[in-house]
């Protein structure tokens, strides 16, 4: 029995030491488990953490996508109203182009006009040249023969003849206002 004794001593001393070691391995795992929960919870709360970033900043591109949407959809608004306005200026631009030819065209027209009047102007500027020298022509050689018939009046004049009378009547003749005087 003694050995007996021995040998359940032997074995509970190896079951203790069994104990002790699993205890310890028990201890060890529950380290271990309690770090790696530590650290999943860890992970998890950062993984959490960067959701809740990650979330935040498709919260933020949303907005901004939203924002440029509408900033797209004004450009291309104003876009049509600079593509009408364009089209309206190319189109009074056309018509300027237009008119200044019209404009031009009036213009050639009335410097034609112009040099025909400034040709005709010349033209009757010399004939009325013409005829003030022709005037004058004629006034002195109207003046010659009145200054004639009044040498021949005097010469009748002084001859004293008979023929006084018809001398009078000529110089009646050739001075009518003198004659309407004396009457």
């Amino acid at each position: 029995m003694l050995e007996q004794l021995q040998r359940l001593q032997t074995h509970i001393g190896v079951l203790k030491t069994r104990i002790e070691t699993l205890e310890k391995e028990n201890a060890s795992l529950l380290k271990d488990k309690d770090n790696s929960e530590e650290q999943a919870h860890s992970q998890i709360s950062h993984k959490n953490s960067l959701i809740t970033q990650k979330q935040d900043e498709i919260e933020n591109l949303t907005e901004q996508l939203t924002q440029l949407q509408s900033q797209h959809a004004s450009l291309n608004t104003d876009a049509t109203a600079l593509a009408e306005r364009y089209a309206r200026l190319e189109k009074s631009c056309t018509d300027l182009k237009n008119r200044f030819q019209e404009i031009l065209a009036e213009r050639n027209e009335l410097r034609v006009i112009k040099e025909k009047m400034a040709n005709e102007t010349r033209h009757h500027l010399h004939d009325i040249k013409s005829l003030q020298d022709e005037r004058e022509r004629l006034i002195q050689k109207n003046e010659h023969a009145k200054s004639k018939v009044e040498a021949i009046i005097q010469r009748l004049a002084i001859l004293g003849t008979e023929q006084d009378h018809h001398a009078q009547e000529i110089q009646q003749l050739a001075h009518p206002s003198e004659s309407n005087e004396e009457v």
